[in-house]
């Protein structure tokens, strides 16, 4: 048996034999009842988790990028997605991992790569990853993802300044400097 009590507001609430409902029913002007549903109000906000000494870098020359990546990512056991996020005289704004892999792979959400740059107001954009192998050639899918994430960010006005890998000992290897996925645009991006 469900019994139901009306409420001031015209919602219904229905009891039964399992209790009250999560969901509330709303009588219409026809009389007819229907679901009360509902959306979640949100605001979304940086948290701070740690500060990186950068000194006088800008991140419009690839060696110095690379350097201060060598340090952030240190000896990871894995392969790390990072997105650097620039202002438009060059100098980071944010730095945030976006993607943990295994030994061979980070697979990576492109959403993903853009959250903390809407959010830091970055013009632009450094994604550097790591190769536990040493060799910084980069992969079939390395390029596609690149070249996925420059296409996404014309669209929102973020642009993708360069993609480093990081090997060990010091190697470093730029897809802008190689000219992949980059094609003929400039080697650095200002605005």
């Amino acid at each position: 048996m469900i019994n139901s009590l009306r409420k001031k507001d015209g919602s219904i609430f229905c009891r039964g034999k399992q209790g009250l409902q999560a969901d509330t029913l709303m009588a219409t002007n026809r009389g007819t009842l229907m679901k009360n549903k509902k959306v979640q109000v949100v605001h979304l906000q940086m948290v701070k988790d740690d500060e990186i000494a950068y000194g006088s870098r800008k991140m419009d020359n690839p060696r110095e990028a690379a350097e201060l990546m060598k340090d952030f990512l240190g000896d990871m056991d894995r392969e790390c997605l990072v997105v650097c996020g620039t202002d438009v005289k060059m100098k980071p704004v944010y730095i945030q991992t976006v993607a943990m892999g295994s030994v061979s792979c980070c697979p990576v959400s492109i959403p993903d790569i853009f959250k903390g740059a809407l959010l830091a107001n970055a013009l632009n954009l450094l994604l550097f990853h790591n190769h536990l192998s040493g060799d910084v050639t980069p992969s079939r899918d390395d390029l596609l993802m690149t070249e996925r994430v420059r296409q996404s960010g014309e669209l929102l006005g973020i642009h993708l300044l360069d993609h480093i890998i990081l090997g060990d000992r010091g190697e470093f290897y730029s897809l802008r400097e190689d000219g992949r996925c980059f094609g003929q645009q400039e080697d650095s991006i200002k605005n």
